[in-house]
C-alpha cells in the first residue's frame, strides 16, 4: 500500500485537537505555532523549547515567507506544514506522517518516515486562543503525542482507514507498556476534565482518545480536491 491514497507514504495527517479551518485567508498574516519533528520512537529531532512562546510565521500573499522576522528559516515538510498551517482552525494540534525524503532539511535520521506535530495557537485575523486551551495542548504535545506516534510508527503500515476501532485498542495496549509519568496523568485528567461526562477506567479515556484522533486520517492531496485545504 505504499504511496497509495491513505496508506503509507503518502502525505497523511491526523488531527489530535482541532479540524481544518473554513474562513479566507487574508493577504498578509501570522500565525502563531510550535512545530516539532519526531523520529519513530517519539523522540523530538527539530523543535522548539514547548515552554517557550511560539513562533511567529509569517505569510506574503498566501506564500510562507519569514519566521519570527527572519527571512529564509526552512519548514519541515514545507508543502504540507505551509498549508496546514493556513488551513487549520485555531487552536489546533496536527500531526502528519512524512517520508524521511520528503522533509525538505537536513536530519540525522535512518527512519524512512518521520512525524511533524504542528501546534496552532493564533492568527492575528481570529480570536486569539484561550490560556486554558493553550495549557492543555502544551501538556498533550508533551506527554500524549510523543507516546502515540511512537507506538503507531511500528504498525503504521498497516493501518488504513476504517481500521481504528481495531489500532486504537492495539495502540492502547503498547502504550500501556510505557512507563507512566506525572505528565500523562495530568494529561489523562486534564482530557477527562474536557470531554468525559461519566465515570470510565483509564484505559476506556485512552481509548476515547485515541479513537478521536484516529477515526479520520487525511491525506494531503485528497484533502486539497475535496475542499478541505483551500489556500
Amino acid at each position: 500500500m505504499v504511496g497509495s491514497q491513505y496508506g503509507q507514504g503518502s502525505l497523511r495527517y491526523f488531527f489530535f485537537h482541532g479540524n481544518h479551518g473554513d474562513i479566507p485567508i487574508p493577504p498578509h498574516m501570522s500565525v502563531d505555532a510550535k512545530i516539532l519533528v519526531f523520529n519513530g520512537e517519539g523522540q523530538i529531532l527539530l523543535g522548539e523549547n514547548l515552554e517557550d512562546s511560539p513562533s511567529r510565521y509569517h505569510f506574503n500573499n498566501g506564500i510562507y515567507d519569514s519566521m519570527d522576522g527572519q527571512n529564509e528559516r526552512p519548514l519541515p515538510a514545507k508543502p504540507l506544514v505551509e498549508k496546514l498551517l493556513k488551513n487549520v482552525s485555531v487552536p489546533s494540534l496536527v500531526a502528519a506522517e512524512v517520508p524521511s525524503h520528503q522533509m525538505g532539511i537536513g536530519l540525522q535520521t535512518l527512519d524512512p518516515f518521520l512525524y511533524v506535530a504542528v501546534l496552532v495557537l493564533g492568527r492575528d485575523d481570529l480570536r486569539p486562543c484561550t490560556a486554558n486551551d493553550r495549557e492543555y495542548l502544551a501538556v498533550m504535545m508533551q506527554a500524549f503525542v510523543p507516546r502515540v506516534l511512537a507506538t503507531m510508527a511500528p504498525i503504521a503500515s498497516e493501518y488504513l482507514p476504517g481500521d481504528a476501532r481495531n489500532l486504537c485498542i492495539e495502540v492502547a495496549n503498547h502504550m500501556e507498556l510505557i512507563e507512566n509519568d506525572f505528565n500523562f496523568q495530568t494529561f489523562i485528567a486534564m482530557y477527562r476534565g474536557r470531554y468525559v461526562q461519566k465515570p470510565l477506567p483509564q484505559r476506556a479515556v485512552v481509548e476515547l482518545c485515541l479513537l478521536h484522533v484516529l477515526k479520520m486520517p487525511f491525506e494531503l492531496n485528497s484533502a486539497i480536491q475535496n475542499s478541505l485545504i483551500r489556500y
